[in-house]
């Protein structure tokens, strides 16, 4: 079957740009991407007044090979090697402008210039579209794809350019005449930053991010060795003369504390082939990262986003591990392609094994999370244990002879043995320095005082009355001594401000309107039922210990 040029109509290009850049971002992702193609090392991105441009300095563009830029899905990039192969991204910007000229220029080469008028193009299809509304033209004559392209390109011919028009090696893209229905996106400097953050291979910062420099360098090395490239680029933003060199968006303060754990480093093959490298920090605590969109793994290949992160999540089985880390997926192997939406990879043998690696490659995340969870709760566990038994003890020094209050004493100190005996049965706390021997003291010093507490109870009912009441109290200033001997940390109560608050601290996730709710809940009943502030800080942190005793 014989086809001609007329069979391909112009509106597919409406389509596919439409279709691949929904978001406005997406285009500057585009010729960024083009950039690290061509081995940039400097990409400057300024947004002003009706105007974007992209500048890079990487090999440029002769002319010969901006002509061929200009093919609609055909492309002289390389799958495996470069980010943008499908023959669509000089055309991302269809929607978004009424012109676009790139500037490009091979080092000792002339410049070369090439103009499209997006503008005339849309008017063009959409007075088309218009007529056939009205029925006044058919399909056999509306414009097709090739002449839409050829009436309102120019690529003038090669050195018609003066170099002082373009003195520099790299390319510099010019979108004017930027559509006003997208132009509050771009001109918000925090939306387009922070996209770009997500999305382009930018550093990691050295400044604010602890581990930067290891995860940056342990990535290269393990490329290196593969021979497969990790994609870095610098990127200066400059929207409305606010300028700042972006980093990837990971940092210390996104950790509780301030302080992410040391970066645990996975590596995905597909046999003996490397697929692709991990890395991951942990929180600081039991709990998920605070920032909600940093929460978890992000696919990435040479170093620009593959979907989000909440896609991925499903492989982890666990979402409450999940969220607890901040991490990437770095996938190298050239055989691995994205689609062309770009939220996924193309089906494919190898994709079945990534998927395959990746999730045995979370179970052992997951793990990770899990020990930490176990060691830290435990040693959460033993301060509360230590500060009962120290409570305990001085009202026995007390000469506490109420023995309901004595068997109470008791029934609570067994609670705690019980729990304590689990942890060093179940060896949680093996890695952590002092921690196992900490806890047997503390087990120790419990089994002494219920010893002591049991003597006093039978005391009371003794007529060696003295002689017991002496030894008894000899004891417990051993047993204070002990306790002042264990390390571990005081537990603080914390000073709820809120009763979602402590619902949070268990990762209990709230819809908006169950906050609401609780919120009413905490103002109407709790709040008035308690007298002071200090009584309702007691309050919440007695309902916590509730909760905590209601699972267990």
């Amino acid at each position: 079957m014989k086809l001609t040029k007329f069979d391909i109509g112009a509106e597919i290009i409406a389509i596919l740009t439409k279709g691949m850049y929904p978001d406005p971002r997406d285009t500057l992702r585009e010729y960024i991407q083009n950039g690290v193609d061509a081995h940039a090392e400097n990409i400057k991105v300024r947004i002003g007044q009706s105007i974007v441009s992209i500048e890079d300095d990487g090999r440029g563009m002769d002319h010969k090979t901006m002509r061929k830029a200009l093919r609609v899905g055909v492309s002289d990039k390389q799958p495996g090697k470069d980010v943008g192969f499908m023959g669509i991204g000089i055309y991302s910007a269809f929607h978004l402008c009424d012109s676009l000229t790139i500037y490009s220029r091979i080092k000792e080469n002339p410049p070369c210039k090439l103009e499209i008028d997006f503008k005339s193009m849309r008017e063009k299809l959409e007075e088309q579209k218009k007529m056939r509304l009205e029925e006044k033209i058919t399909s056999d004559k509306l414009i097709d794809l090739q002449t839409l392209l050829e009436k309102y390109i120019d690529l003038p011919d090669e050195g018609t350019l003066e170099v002082k028009e373009f003195p520099g090696p790299g390319t510099h893209v010019v979108l004017s005449g930027i559509n006003p229905h997208f132009f509050g996106n771009l001109i918000d400097f925090d939306n387009v930053a922070d996209y770009l953050k997500e999305v382009v291979p930018l550093h990691f910062d050295k400044e604010q991010f602890s581990f930067a420099k290891e995860i940056e360098k342990r990535i290269s090395e393990t490329c290196d060795k593969e021979g497969a490239r990790f994609e870095i680029v610098n990127v200066e933003l400059n929207i409305g003369g606010r300028k700042e060199k972006l980093f990837r968006p990971y940092r210390d303060e996104h950790f509780h504390n301030g302080q992410p754990q040391k970066p645990i480093f996975k590596e995905l093959r597909d046999g003996g082939r490397l697929i692709g490298v991990v890395w991951g920090c942990l929180n600081s605590t039991r709990k998920k990262i605070e920032e909600k969109k940093l929460r978890g793994f992000l696919i990435k290949k040479q170093g620009f986003a593959i979907g989000k992160r909440e896609h991925i999540a499903g492989h982890f089985r666990s979402r409450t591990h999940f969220d607890r880390y901040i991490g990437e997926i770095i996938v190298v192997s050239p055989e691995l392609l994205p689609n062309a939406s770009r939220d996924d990879f193309e089906y494919s043998p190898l994709r079945t094994n990534f998927y395959k690696s990746l999730a045995n490659t979370a179970s052992e995340l997951n793990t990770t999370s899990n020990q930490f969870q176990d060691t830290t709760k435990a040693l959460d566990d033993i301060g509360t244990f230590k500060e009962g038994l120290k409570k305990i003890n001085t009202r026995c020094n007390r000469f506490e002879r109420d023995p309901d209050k004595l068997v109470s004493f008791i029934v609570e100190l067994n609670d705690s043995l019980t729990k304590i005996n689990s942890i060093i049965r179940r060896k949680v706390l093996k890695d952590h320095d002092h921690g196992s021997e900490e806890a047997k003291k503390l087990k120790k010093s419990i089994e002494e005082l219920i010893d002591e507490i049991q003597a006093i109870i039978k005391w009371l009912t003794s007529a060696k009355k003295k002689r017991v009441k002496q030894k008894t109290v000899d004891k417990q200033v051993k047993i204070a001594r002990d306790l002042a001997s264990i390390s571990t940390e005081e537990v603080k109560e914390k000073e709820y401000q809120t009763l979602v608050e402590v619902l949070d601290d268990f990762d209990i996730e709230l819809s908006g309107e169950l906050v609401k709710i609780l919120t009413l809940i905490d103002e109407k009943f709790i709040q008035g039922y308690t007298s002071s502030k200090a009584e309702y800080f007691s309050f919440l942190n007695e309902l916590k210990e509730d909760i905590i005793n209601s699972i267990d």
